[in-house]
Parts: C-alpha cells; sequence; structure tokens
C-alpha cells in the first residue's frame, strides 16, 4: 500500500533532475564537470530509489501476509461469533415461548381471581341485605360493618374476608334457632330513643314493649341508625297476645314470616284517621251529613220499632165488641194501646153517633193527624242522602284543581307532588258515597214502614166505619 506514493516520489524526482540536467546543458553546454556530479547524484538518487523500493516491497509482503493472517483470524471470529448469535436466538425464541405461557397462564390465573373475588363480593352483598332485614341485628351493633369494608375495598378479598362472611352466616343461623329476651334501647314510632322489653324470635320477628308508656309492638332493625326500630302500633286483639308472650304469660304470639317486609308495609300503610285527613276540609260537612242522618235514622228506628203493626187481632175484638154495642169495652180496650192506628181507632169511636160522612171525614183527620209524627226525618234524610255525594263530587272538582296546579307549577315528574290533590278528590268522593248509600237504604226502609202503617190505619178506619154503620141500623131497626 505505501509503496504506491514512494514510487511516485522516485518518479518526481528523477524527471526533476532530467529537467534540471537538460536545462543545464542547454545553458552552460561546455560545463562537463557539472554534468558529471548531476550524473553521478542521479545514480545515487536511482541507487537510493531502488533501495527504497526493496524494502516496501518487503514491507507490503509482510502487511498482506499479516492481512490475510487477520483476515483469516476473524473469519473464524465471525464465525464463531454467528455460531454464539444462533443459540442466543435458540434461547431467546425459548425464553419467549415461556414468557407467552406465564402470561397466558397469569392471565387465566387472573381471571379466576376476579372470578373468586366476584363471587366473595356477590356472597358479602346478598349476606348484607339479609343483616339489614334481620331482627338478630338489632342485637349485635355495628354487625354490618365488616361487610360494608369488604364491598368498598378494591383491593381482592382474601382468606379473612370469607372467614368473616362464613361466621356471619353460622351466626345468623345459630341466632334464628332462639328466643332472645332482654332490656334493651329502641327508637319508639315518635322517633325518640326509648327502652323496654325486646323479644326477638329467632330470625323472624321481634316485639317490644315500652317500659315508660306499656305500649308494645313490632320492630325491626333500621341498618342507617344500627338500632332496632319500632314500625307499627297493632290492634288491641294482637297487643295483648303480645303483652301476654313478653310477660310469659302465653305460648302463642303473633310472627311475621315475611322477614319484617309485612311490618313494615303495614308501618308504611296509612291508618283510616290518616285517610280521613287527606280528604280536605270538604271531610267534615260530609261528616257532619252522616252524623245528623245517623241520629235521625236512630230517632225513627227507635219510633218506628215501637209502632205495632199487627193490629188485626186488636181490631177484631173491636168488631165484635162494636157488633153487641158495648162501645164502653172498645173504649176501655183501646186505653191501654198506643200507636197510630189505636189513636185512630179511638177518635173513629168517639165520632160513632155521627152520621157516614163526619165519621169518615173524622177518620180521615186522624189518620193526617198521625202522619207528621210518622213522616218526621223523612224529607230531611232524603235531601242528606243527595247533599253527600255532591259534596264528594266538590271535593273531587276541588282536588283535581288542586292537582292542575302542582302540574303547572313543578310539572308532571315526580307522582308525589301530585298526590295531595288526588287524595282530596278520591277521598271525598268515596266518603260521600259511603255516607249518601247508607241514608238511601234507610230512607228507603222507613218509607216502606210509614207506608205500612198508613195502610194499616187507612184499613182499620175503613173496618171500624163500616162496623159502626152497621151496629146504628140495628141499633135503628131495633128502636
Amino acid at each position: 500500500m505505501r509503496t504506491r506514493p514512494i514510487f511516485c516520489m522516485i518518479l518526481g524526482l528523477f524527471l526533476f533532475f532530467s529537467g534540471s540536467l537538460s536545462w543545464s546543458v542547454a545553458t552552460y553546454g561546455d560545463d562537463s564537470g557539472l554534468l558529471r556530479r548531476a550524473t553521478v547524484q542521479v545514480e545515487k538518487e536511482k541507487q537510493a530509489a531502488e533501495l527504497e523500493n526493496r524494502l516496501s516491497q518487503t514491507e507490503i509482503a509482510a502487511l498482506k501476509k499479516a492481512a490475510k493472517a487477520a483476515k483469516a483470524s476473524a473469519a473464524r471470529r465471525v464465525a464463531e461469533l454467528k455460531a454464539v448469535i444462533a443459540g442466543q436466538e435458540k434461547e431467546l425464541e425459548k425464553l419467549a415461548k415461556e414468557q407467552q405461557d406465564s402470561e397466558k397462564k397469569s392471565r387465566l390465573a387472573l381471571l379466576k381471581l376476579n372470578e373468586l373475588a366476584g363471587v366473595v363480593r356477590t356472597s358479602a352483598r346478598d349476606l348484607a341485605a339479609m343483616l339489614e332485614n334481620s331482627p338478630v341485628s338489632g342485637d349485635l351493633p355495628g354487625r354490618l360493618e365488616p361487610l360494608r369494608k369488604i364491598l368498598k375495598e378494591t383491593a381482592y378479598p382474601g382468606m379473612k374476608e370469607i372467614v368473616t362472611i362464613s361466621d356471619l352466616y353460622l351466626d345468623e343461623m345459630r341466632a334464628s334457632a332462639e328466643v332472645r329476651r332482654s332490656q334493651a334501647s329502641f327508637i319508639g314510632l315518635d322517633g325518640r330513643r326509648a327502652s323496654g322489653q325486646v323479644v326477638r324470635l329467632g330470625a323472624l320477628s321481634t316485639i317490644y314493649q315500652d317500659t315508660a308508656d306499656g305500649s308494645c309492638g313490632y320492630a325491626v332493625f333500621g341498618s342507617e341508625n344500627d338500632a332496632l326500630l319500632a314500625v307499627s302500633k297493632p290492634s288491641w286483639r294482637v297487643s295483648k297476645n303480645l303483652k301476654k308472650f313478653i310477660a310469659q304469660e302465653s305460648e302463642s304470639v303473633y310472627l311475621d314470616f315475611s322477614g319484617g317486609d309485612a311490618v313494615r308495609r303495614l308501618a308504611l300503610t296509612p291508618s283510616s284517621w290518616e285517610r280521613l285527613l287527606s280528604g280536605g276540609i270538604l271531610v267534615w260537612p260530609i261528616l257532619l251529613v252522616g252524623l245528623v242522618a245517623l241520629i235521625f235514622s236512630l230517632e225513627r228506628f227507635f219510633f218506628l220499632s215501637r209502632v205495632k203493626s199487627n193490629t188485626d187481632k186488636v181490631m177484631g175484638s173491636i168488631i165484635q165488641l162494636v157488633a153487641v154495642g158495648d162501645f164502653q169495652r172498645c173504649m176501655e180496650l183501646l186505653e191501654n194501646k198506643k200507636g197510630p192506628v189505636f189513636r185512630v181507632l179511638a177518635a173513629g169511636l168517639g165520632a160513632r153517633k155521627a152520621a157516614r160522612d163526619v165519621l169518615e171525614s173524622v177518620l180521615e183527620e186522624a189518620i193526617l193527624k198521625e202522619l207528621p209524627r210518622l213522616e218526621k226525618f223523612l224529607p230531611t234524610l232524603q235531601v242528606l242522602a243527595a247533599i253527600a255525594p255532591l259534596l264528594g263530587l266538590l271535593g273531587t272538582v276541588t282536588g283535581m284543581i288542586n292537582t292542575f296546579q302542582v302540574i303547572t307549577v313543578y310539572g308532571a315528574g315526580d307522582p308525589r307532588m301530585m298526590s295531595g290533590g288526588i287524595s282530596e278528590a278520591l277521598i271525598t268522593t268515596k266518603l260521600g258515597l259511603t255516607v249518601a248509600i247508607p241514608i238511601i237504604l234507610l230512607h228507603t226502609w222507613f218509607a216502606r214502614r210509614v207506608d205500612a202503617i198508613i195502610g194499616d190505619m187507612e184499613e182499620k178506619s175503613v173496618s171500624l166505619s163500616i162496623a159502626l154503620q152497621g151496629g146504628g141500623r140495628r141499633m135503628k131497626d131495633e128502636g
């Protein structure tokens, strides 16, 4: 590699000196000494160039030999590296396959872990829902806290959480087989703290008796307050049964097998008085109409029940006495009798000596005199029967007006906002019909009863008139 520059340098010197020699010959022509010196100098340079050329060839050969040796060594090293790379590639492929298998196993394990965590959380959620409605939770404050932590935690539940869930299930099973009596505090119906005797009947029901006022009823567990809540005040019959059971005087007791749902429903169901008050101000006029109608109906019932409708036996005796002309016995017989029929007969006997037309007028007058007593309050009941449904209809109109006003202001998105007007409309209508229907039935019964009494009076007056006319003719014939 180095011979080419050296050779060029030697060639350049040779040409330079050749040019200088030619220039010197042309210039000095006859100077032979200078020519010889130049020739000698050229020879020396030539010998030096040849020597240097020989040395460069040796070096080049040595370099070529070294280069060949280095190339062979590099080829061997490349082969070795290729072999190493091939082995490492195989190892890398093996590791990549193992990594894929590990990732697959990891995904499967993670999937199973998520499934297991989901099962545990679902069990915890179901258990929490069951314990929130369980009476047993009222005996164990803070019972739901472990479950709430499990449901709130983002980490996977472990064996500790699983053991907690299983222990709570076992506690619930054991508690469902026992009747527990204790002195405990609870939240009363008025929202205040109270204390008294509490009896838990397994996992079905919890009954209480307030120490302050002696009232008793059913209680449920309130998860928001973490305490027992008195939710219903039972009827007198049920309350008496509960008191006897709490006092251990009876072994029978009313149970709620729905897990508290029936008791909660009873607590949310408004009483009859609350329903009545939801009807608005028109409820009171309707109740007043019903009260007045009740008073009048009772008076008519007792009055008409004292009026005897079966007067045929008495009338037969009077006809027999009239036939024999014993009017004194007739008057004595009617003096001990009370009733419109007997008063009409007494009036007819008092006018027995009058002419027939006068006698009939007297009897008709006596009947007309009894009519006001018999028909007393009947027109009033008829009017009240018509007023009650009209007041209910008025309540319906006012309730619907209130409902439409609420819809105008708040819209129809929340039905609870409209419940007040709808309740007023329906309750007043129901109450009006409830009051009117019995009044109509009672008025009809009273009217039929009065008609029967009037018919009886007319019948007996005609019979008396015929008997008196017959008796009068016989007395005239005998005279």
